[in-house]
């Protein structure tokens, strides 16, 4: 009965950082590892089920997923800043500093994968500071420009024949800004936004 009860009234959206960078956390790897996955399944089709039980199709496979992950929590946290904007500091550099601390907090929630062991996640995170340099100087774009990104970086790491993946860009395109525009509804209802953009504010404008 407090399972029923539980399921009919509203559930109260998590208003706490650390559930914020959990949630950017989470919807990043679900979203990477789905899109990925599923535009593999989907290509290699019969012949999936032996490719994907093959170790090195499997360790390019991680691969993807991984880099994915990392441009997916780029592109998320995008989409957030584009929607509580109104609610952040006007001076885009405040923005883009607040931004990146948070991107390199989501990263740190997550043990380095094997293929980037040595490395880390320097070059991905120069990457987004070049990013939000841009993007924080102009007006904020919608979930299916942003989600490019990892959509891109799913086709670049993908293990398939470099014909089929110039055939399959808007296909895969097209299939990740869907996943990300859900993404977004469902974020919606799972946070509060009203505060993460409150406690966001704070963070940016104390680094300033």
């Amino acid at each position: 009965m407090l399972d029923l009860i539980g399921s009919i009234l509203p559930r109260r959206r998590t208003s706490d950082w650390p559930s914020f960078v959990e949630a950017i956390r989470a919807g990043a790897a679900f979203l990477a590892q789905g899109s990925s996955f599923s535009y593999l399944r989907a290509r290699t089709l019969l012949a999936g089920p032996k490719l994907f039980a093959d170790a090195d199709f499997g360790f390019a496979l991680q691969i993807c997923k991984w880099e994915a992950f990392a441009v997916a929590v780029q592109d998320l946290i995008l989409i957030l800043e584009a929607e509580m904007r109104p609610a952040l500091p006007a001076d885009p550099a405040l923005r883009a500093a607040g931004l990146a601390a948070l991107y390199r907090e989501v990263l740190a929630s997550e043990e380095i994968p094997e293929h980037r062991k040595t490395k880390g996640w320097g070059d991905v995170v120069g990457a987004f500071d070049a990013r939000l340099a841009v993007y924080m100087e102009k007006p904020p774009l919608k979930p299916d420009a942003i989600s490019i990104a990892t959509a891109l970086t799913i086709l670049d790491h993908a293990p398939i024949d470099d014909g089929v993946r110039e055939a399959d860009r808007m296909m895969v395109v097209n299939n990740v800004a869907f996943r990300f525009i859900d993404c977004q509804a469902t974020l919606r209802k799972q946070l509060d936004l009203a505060a993460f953009a409150a406690q966001l504010t704070d963070r940016m404008t104390a680094a300033g």
